[in-house]
């Protein structure tokens, strides 16, 4: 893996492509479907590319050969493949997108439009500020399971991961087909940190297609 890029296609057996990049990547709307995020949990089924306000998550067919886009820097890239009906996507899911199960809203989408199977379903949750790291106060710890108290701090560390993963189990995915990342954003200086480097932080872009 190159400092400017991070391959995640073996996950899915490289039948789709999945990676992840650095912001100064070529993105351009003719080819790519971009979203508008603003930590939502909307997610919306696509059928050509363009630009898509305020959702946090796209979803797509390969008969409709489209490249799915997000950005991240801390929060979870999540990466969806159903190999057996060729459908697939891309999910942002920050503290809020979790909170009100975003990855949930994917699967109903490939449950109601492409009939999916949940055993079927491929996930991948990309590199994200982990646990070690991820230092939140009561306001938002409240809202989750998977947290750990630093008594020392007086903050909370939670684990985003968990809880997706917790998600997508509850909806049927087997345990078997949710791969996870061990980099963190923070900790590794290969990657965007909006933690780590405040206002001087930049993106990184999801592909999938």
């Amino acid at each position: 893996m190159g400092v400017n890029q991070f391959n995640f296609s073996h996950f899915f057996n490289n039948k789709i492509h999945a990676t992840i990049k650095k912001e100064s990547c070529d993105i351009r709307p003719n080819k790519f479907a971009i979203p508008i995020q603003k930590h939502t949990s909307n997610v919306q089924f696509v059928t050509k590319p363009g630009i898509y306000d305020n959702v946090d998550g796209l979803i797509t067919s390969e008969k409709h050969n489209i490249i799915l886009t997000i950005k991240v820097a801390d929060c979870v890239p999540i990466y969806i493949y159903d190999p057996k009906t060729c459908y697939y996507g891309l999910i942002h899911s920050g503290w809020k997108g979790t909170k009100n199960h975003i990855i949930k809203n994917a699967f109903e989408i490939l449950f109601n439009i492409a009939n999916s199977d949940p055993n079927n379903i491929i996930v991948f949750i990309g590199p994200h500020i982990r646990e070690c790291c991820y230092e939140i106060d009561w306001d938002v710890a409240q809202y989750f399971s998977f947290i750990n108290k630093d008594s020392i701090k007086n903050k909370w560390l939670l684990s985003l991961e968990k809880e997706i993963i917790y998600d997508a189990k509850d909806v049927g995915i087997l345990n078997n087909n949710i791969h996870t990342s061990n980099i963190c954003t923070y900790e590794s200086l290969d990657c965007e940190s909006f933690r780590r480097d405040k206002e001087n932080s930049k993106r990184m872009v999801g592909i999938l297609g």
